[in-house]
């Protein structure tokens, strides 16, 4: 949350330094640009969430063509009423009624439409950018999901054989720096491998609870917000990995 927040204000920042750069390109003073780009950014914000965010969503993605016509034209109305009052405003506060200081082109009701609704558009087609780079994060991580749950056992290499480890009886695995332990319903083997690594091989039932344990959640038997006891031995759980672990054992299907 807090990395959105500061995107948002990031990307809010860099329209008004946009804004401020491209009136004062034909103004006296950028100072004076700046102020009026900082009167005239809370409408150009109000109105990109508010058709990003509220009027897309709830009307044009969901079929409501009409509502969503209905709702633009207010929007467009009240938007360019209140561009109209900050460029009236601004005309009376830092110009002081020079004209000569603020170019009235670049203040007329239709330059100051145009340039809101390029920044709407513009804030509409990044976001639509960054929502389809996450749709595809989302798939390509369930497409991997799914390739580990096809694969029904865990390979690994001990005493120089492959051994093939079915995941429905592997209980946990316990790290022993370059080596690990791995425990399941019938017996246990040791293997050069890395934890972390092992991590990645595996689905999403097997949770990281310690820097030296990973364990099979489907398999444990009970759970306090210290230690798991699974096939009968208690672990316990990390500080670093309490709050996740807590999380994903609180919600699994009973």
């Amino acid at each position: 949350m807090k990395k959105r927040t500061i995107l948002h204000i990031t990307y809010w920042m860099i329209v008004l330094l946009f804004l401020t750069l491209f009136f004062g390109h034909n103004w006296e003073s950028y100072i004076l640009a700046f102020y009026f780009s900082t009167f005239l950014l809370p409408i150009v914000i109000g109105t990109s969430y508010f058709f990003n965010w509220w009027l897309v969503p709830r009307s044009l993605l969901t079929g409501r063509y009409w509502h969503f016509a209905l709702y633009f034209f207010y929007m467009l109305v009240v938007s360019l009423y209140a561009e109209l009052l900050v460029a009236l405003l601004s005309f009376i506060l830092i110009a002081n009624y020079k004209i000569e200081v603020m170019g009235l082109e670049s203040i007329s009701i239709f330059f100051l439409g145009a340039t809101l609704y390029l920044i709407v558009f513009v804030t509409s087609f990044i976001r639509i950018i960054l929502l389809l780079r996450e749709k595809s994060r989302i798939v390509n991580s369930l497409q991997k999901e799914i390739k580990k749950k096809q694969k029904n056992t865990l390979l690994i290499r001990s005493n120089r054989k492959n051994n093939h480890i079915p995941l429905d009886e592997l209980l946990y695995i316990e790290s022993m720096n370059d080596y690990v332990k791995i425990i399941t319903t019938r017996s246990q083997l040791t293997a050069r491998e890395k934890i972390t690594k092992l991590h990645t091989r595996l689905p999403a039932q097997f949770v990281r609870i310690h820097r030296s344990f990973l364990v099979n959640k489907d398999l444990i038997q009970s759970f306090s917000k210290s230690e798991v006891i699974v096939g009968g031995t208690t672990l316990p759980i990390g500080r670093t990995y309490k709050k996740s672990t807590l999380e994903i054992l609180e919600d699994r299907d009973p």
